[in-house]
């Protein structure tokens, strides 16, 4: 969405972006939960150009026997708690996968000059007014956006995004969130 191959190859759809959004949350659940040994990937975004070693951890440790590691990842995607304390888990990339899911619903990129896309939909995320909704989104999609799918995805980057990371859901309930509105029965689109 962000590079010139990107977007000369025309307008990604809503049903592309929430496929997207669905492929990725799989990915990590089976990073998180099936992966032997488990898999923090540490760098979830949309695109990605970094040369170098992957910044990926492989295993997990138990809560309170982790030790701080060097912090890796975008500018925008890292979570807060592993800034501040340098503790890296699943919900570390959950809160990228939070961020990955504000761009796909905005069309912009992680940061807005200094402000992170975080910070700058803060005030959106938890308010419920279709208005409001329009306001962020992208308007390349021209309106084009199932209500219900948009409330899920807005609900799930509120959740992955909450600075107190043991309130944050995990992969498995995030694609199941995502699956639980691809009803194709629901036909409500925000007007022009």
């Amino acid at each position: 969405m962000h590079t010139h191959e990107g977007q000369s190859s025309g307008i990604l759809s809503w049903s592309n972006r929430l496929n997207i959004a669905l492929d990725i949350a799989r990915a990590l659940d089976y990073l998180h939960s099936q992966a032997d040994p488990p898999i923090i990937h540490r760098d979830v975004v949309l695109q990605h150009s970094s040369c170098g070693q992957p910044p990926c951890k492989l295993g997990f440790n138990t809560p309170g026997s982790q030790s701080p590691t060097k912090i890796k990842g975008s500018l925008g995607y890292i979570d807060v708690n592993y800034l501040k304390t340098g503790l890296v888990s699943p919900k570390s990339d959950v809160y990228s996968f939070g961020v990955l899911l504000l761009e796909l619903i905005t069309g912009l990129k992680s940061t807005q000059g200094s402000t992170s896309l975080a910070e700058w939909t803060g005030d959106y995320m938890t308010n419920d007014d279709v208005k409001v909704w329009a306001k962020l989104l992208d308007p390349k999609l021209n309106g084009d956006v199932n209500l219900g799918q948009i409330k899920v995805l807005m609900d799930l980057a509120h959740a992955a995004l909450l600075e107190n990371s043991k309130g944050r859901p995990d992969m498995r309930q995030i694609v199941e969130r995502i699956l639980s509105c691809l009803d194709p029965q629901s036909h409500s689109y925000l007007p022009v």
